[in-house]
């Protein structure tokens, strides 16, 4: 599966034409993964990785309901343990371009600090992959470890805003499965927190 970047790039700038703020932010996530393998049971230990991200933030009908369309940089990691390969951990990190938008609620949009719920769907890339084991450091290859790039998710968030600063914490989790091998399943899921600024654009 491949994907056009630059369609990407185009969508959050025609979305930010219709927008009320725009928003970087940075942060770190937790991710491990649920794993039910064919013949081997697996238990997987969490890794963690950094988060960069662009957003637009638009009102629907009022200042109470908005939505955010994002494009994030996304690390995404988990090590293998127990019984896997005869007890060899393997440690697996992937690098994920995330496209998608929250549906937000916010409450105390015009004090000086303000609340906010969200949550919403996303489709996941998977740019580029590495896995550590006993032999050392390699990249992964997608298409003979068949490990799927493209993958759908659900993200729910809760943050507070500090006039144009906010700090937010973030679970993601996989609609889909990673491994493209039917009696296979990975499921992956991230737990992370994140903060940045946001300007107003009218």
């Amino acid at each position: 599966m491949r994907m056009p970047f630059f369609l990407l790039l185009f969508c959050l700038s025609f979305t930010a034409l219709q927008a009320q703020y725009f928003g970087i932010r940075g942060g770190y996530n937790w991710t491990d993964a649920k794993i039910e393998l064919s013949n081997a049971e697996v238990e997987t230990g969490s890794e963690g990785n950094l988060m960069l991200g662009l957003f637009v933030d638009i009102p629907v009908g009022g200042e109470l309901l908005s939505i955010q369309p994002e494009l994030n940089y996304m690390g995404r990691g988990y090590t293998l343990e127990g019984q896997f390969i005869g007890g060899v951990e393997i440690e697996q990190n992937f690098a994920y371009i995330d496209l998608g938008a929250l549906a937000k609620l916010n409450f105390g949009t015009d004090e000086a600090i303000g609340f906010y719920l969200g949550a919403g769907p996303f489709f996941n890339y998977a740019l580029s992959g590495t896995k550590v084991g006993a032999g050392g450091e390699q990249d992964i290859d997608f298409d003979a470890d068949r490990i799927k790039r493209g993958e759908l998710s659900f993200a729910a968030a809760a943050g507070i805003t500090l006039g144009g600063f906010f700090v937010e914490a973030r679970y993601i989790g996989s609609f889909t499965d990673q491994s493209d091998i039917d009696t296979d399943e990975i499921r992956q899921r991230s737990i992370g927190i994140n903060a940045g600024f946001r300007v107003p654009l009218d």
